[in-house]
């Protein structure tokens, strides 16, 4: 059996705040969940700026050394690059902090996109809870920033899981500090939040299931 595929390239790319604001508006107009996941922050009191400051956005990208095949029963193409996205807006509300993103990540022929609504009331993320849209209605889930946070403690240095704690502010500035303290590690626990553990991007980005 051939030995599995080697990462030999890896790039984390972070937008700065008014290319941020721009690509969450033309996710916006595209995907009617990310307007319900609005709606539904609005009913619970939070509001949000156009300030560019208040919006983030941040690219993966994986590329291998060789064809990744599927694994087991799996069919499809063979890929060999991954590529991922994840843009966000923060929320304020009397203290509280919530931000509503969309995460895509794709090779090949697969797509996966996640929307979701955070909630980290008093602004402490440490105990932040996660919306999204099932069936056309906002239900709470526990998947992406649960993934997000046990990859962080799993795989980061250990001098950047204080930040999880101590980061504070808007849930833009709140991130920003993470990856200020985390590096690129960030970038890469974003993107396996969101792969899932599928066959075509785990290669790529691991498997940190919540």
């Amino acid at each position: 059996m051939p030995p599995p595929a080697a990462v030999v390239e890896e790039t984390t790319e972070l937008l700065d705040h008014q290319k941020a604001k721009d690509a969450f508006k033309a996710r916006s107009q595209a995907r009617g969940q990310l307007k319900k996941l609005a709606d539904e922050a609005r009913t619970r009191g939070y509001r949000a700026t156009d300030k560019p400051e208040d919006f983030v956005a941040v690219r993966f990208r994986a590329r291998a050394d060789r064809d990744v095949e599927p694994t087991g029963p799996t069919r499809g193409a063979p890929v060999r690059a991954v590529e991922f996205e994840i843009v966000g807006q923060s929320l304020s509300k009397d203290g509280s902090q919530g931000a509503i993103a969309t995460a895509t990540i794709r090779a090949g022929n697969n797509e996966l996109t996640y929307d979701l609504l955070l909630e980290a009331p008093g602004g402490r993320f440490g105990e932040a809870r996660e919306f999204t849209v099932v069936n056309d209605q906002v239900v709470p889930a526990h998947s992406w920033w649960s993934a997000w946070i046990g990859c962080l403690r799993n795989r980061c240095a250990s001098t950047c899981l204080n930040s999880l704690v101590t980061c504070a502010g808007t849930w833009a500035a709140y991130y920003w500090c993470v990856v200020a303290a985390c590096g690129g590690c960030v970038g890469k626990c974003t993107a396996c939040a969101s792969c899932d553990c599928s066959w075509w991007c785990r290669w790529a980005a691991g498997c940190c299931d919540a």
